[in-house]
């Protein structure tokens, strides 16, 4: 009785820290997501004001030299856009939009990035880059916060896991 007492309690322990390290690591996986889109961002403005791609060969340039978990959704929006099957840009990026679930953007995250594609594709090259160049600020801006909170948070997250294995350990002995 005793040593199936004790197992539990290694098993409950183990796996609420694992949980803790487990949203320590997806607090992690977000900024490298934030940072892809910063660096796609960057390439796409890049394309637009000095090579004057247009936007479908742009994307497709980018997600051929993008290897992070925006990839597919950056092949996705270049595929059909070459299709040229008459959808809106908007329609496009919402339609691929679903790829991002691979990824650890939040919901203000993804909604960022779904107003750059409302901006995208309709308007002339100089509000286009204006629209970017708002993308990136905002981009920016939570990269910052992330960083002055992202020490604290991931100890935090560590912390809570393996005192709530402790916690749940003592109460069960």
């Amino acid at each position: 009785m005793f040593i199936m007492k004790l197992v539990g309690c290694i098993l409950i322990f183990c796996s609420t820290s694992g949980i803790g390290f487990l949203y320590a690591k997806e607090f992690e996986h977000r900024q490298e997501d934030l940072n892809s889109l910063k660096t796609m961002a960057l390439q796409l403005r890049g394309e637009i004001r000095y090579a004057m791609t247009a936007l479908p060969e742009a994307l497709e340039h980018i997600a051929k030299r993008h290897d992070g978990r925006l990839q597919p959704f950056l092949s996705e929006i270049s595929k059909k856009l070459s299709e040229r099957s008459g959808e809106s840009m908007l329609q496009i990026w919402s339609a691929c939009e679903e790829k991002l679930s691979v990824t650890s953007l939040t919901k203000q995250d993804k909604l960022f990035l779904h107003q750059l594609g409302e901006s995208l594709g309709y308007l002339d090259k100089e509000m286009q880059l204006a629209t970017i160049d708002l993308f990136l600020t905002q981009v920016e801006q939570t990269l910052k916060e992330l960083e002055t909170i992202g020490k604290e948070k991931k100890r935090l997250y560590k912390s809570l896991g393996i005192l709530t294995g402790i916690f749940l350990v003592i109460i069960i002995l």
